[in-house]
């Protein structure tokens, strides 16, 4: 079997990652119920609302994850965030696999915090991803890989599109794509390419799972058969594309 990730247009996101698996088949029940669980590892944070729907994205059927959340926090240590993460795997019952997959993806994001800003790992401290969305997409997705059992699958990644433009958050305004993104994709295989949108298309939680999930970067789609495409849903609109992360899974 292989998978092929086709974030070429639109980019990649963690919660884009996510929709496109539960179209693909994941449970989303289990998803949701595994989220929920990890909410109690997560203080000062609470989940008021999840689930996936169905909507129509520039023309494109696609799967969305609608997330309401209740928190009065604006920066968390990367550590506790990892810890989090790590007890909600656990909890879960996920294998080590999962395990070694969700520590990875967080242990990247506080890796690329750690070189930008010149500080221990252990002094890291997030603000945009601070947020309890960065667990429910990582151990959302974690959940969703080991249900649909690709930790064991050839995975494939077309070029990422990053946009273009410049892009302000907590450390003020600079190009895009940030330095994030480019600490996270420096030591992979994977390749990004710019466009003429003003707009981040690939979030740093987004690059950190996509690195730790493959390694393996293609130009072009291989010789296969198809037999499942999962379309995951942006939150953003754009009007000259579907915003939208595409995922095919087939046998070569």
């Amino acid at each position: 079997m292989v998978v092929v990730i086709d974030p070429q247009i639109a980019g990649i996101s963690g919660d884009m990652l996510l929709c496109s698996l539960v179209d693909l088949g994941a449970d989303k029940n289990k998803i949701i119920n595994g989220i929920k669980q990890s909410e109690n590892f997560f203080p000062n944070s609470s989940i008021k609302q999840i689930d996936f729907e169905k909507i129509s994205k520039h023309g494109i059927e696609s799967v969305q994850l609608i997330l309401e959340i209740d928190e009065d926090v604006h920066e968390r240590k990367g550590s506790e965030i990892k810890k989090a993460i790590s007890n909600s795997i656990q909890s879960i019952g996920l294998s080590e696999k999962a395990k070694t997959f969700s520590d990875s993806c967080i242990d990247t994001l506080i890796s690329s915090e750690s070189t930008i800003h010149g500080i221990s790992k252990d002094s890291v401290l997030f603000h945009e991803a601070s947020s309890i969305d960065t667990l429910v997409d990582i151990v959302g997705i974690t959940i969703a890989l080991e249900d649909l059992g690709l930790f064991d699958e050839k995975i494939l990644c077309l070029p990422i599109s990053v946009g273009g433009g410049n892009v302000t958050f907590s450390h003020g305004t600079m190009s895009n794509p940030a330095s994030a993104i480019l600490e996270i994709f420096k030591n992979s295989n994977l390749t990004i390419k710019g466009n003429t949108v003003n707009e981040e298309l690939t979030t740093p939680t987004g690059a950190c799972i996509l690195v730790n999930l493959t390694n393996n970067a293609v130009e072009y789609y291989p010789s296969m058969k198809i037999d499942s495409i999962g379309y995951g849903a942006g939150q953003k609109d754009f009007e000259t594309f579907s915003n939208v992360l595409k995922i095919v899974r087939g046998s070569e």
